[in-house]
């Protein structure tokens, strides 16, 4: 049996409680929004949230991000924590976060360097993963499932690396 075989074999295996579309509803009822005021939020129809509301449908990354944020919660309470069954303390904006702005511009530089150093880890992962890519022909939808997946991985990756330097930029002006 190939690595690919075996990769392909146990992967199915381990997919965790899953609690996504319970969450997105029982949260977007908390915040008294409806389908569609929440889809403008996200920048998607009325029919995208129904969709991932009855399951029939699991939002991409990026748009699991954006649920993230709007709600004030993780991605990994929003799809592993049951919030319909709980009796929580959640809140239906996320407190404001105040940034202290650093002393020493030299550490300003070398959080700038290291961003820098991790956005060029990802893209010779990505480099190497294409790579790799074209000589998989074993369990295609399976390989297929996962480029799409890496390259969300990618752009998230990316859009939290800006994140970070947009960051460092207001803290270099304080």
């Amino acid at each position: 049996m190939t690595v690919q075989q075996q990769w392909c074999n146990t992967h199915n295996d381990l997919h965790p409680a899953m609690y996504l579309h319970q969450n997105i509803r029982a949260l977007r009822k908390k915040l008294n929004l409806s389908q569609e005021e929440l889809a403008l939020r996200v920048g998607l129809n009325r029919g995208n949230i129904a969709s991932y509301e009855n399951g029939t449908a699991e939002p991409k990354i990026c748009n699991l991000l954006k649920l993230s944020k709007i709600f004030g919660v993780s991605v990994i309470d929003l799809t592993n924590r049951d919030f319909s069954a709980e009796a929580i303390g959640w809140a239906a904006e996320p407190a404001e976060v105040v940034v202290q702005p650093l002393h020493d511009p030299d550490q300003l530089l070398q959080l700038r360097d290291r961003a820098a150093e991790i956005s060029q880890v990802i893209n010779s992962l990505y480099t190497c993963f294409q790579f790799k890519l074209k000589s998989m022909t074993e369990c295609a939808p399976e390989i297929q499932a996962l480029q799409v997946h890496f390259e969300q991985m990618k752009e998230v990756s990316q859009s939290l690396i800006n994140d970070h330097l947009a960051l460092l930029d207001i803290m270099d002006r304080r």
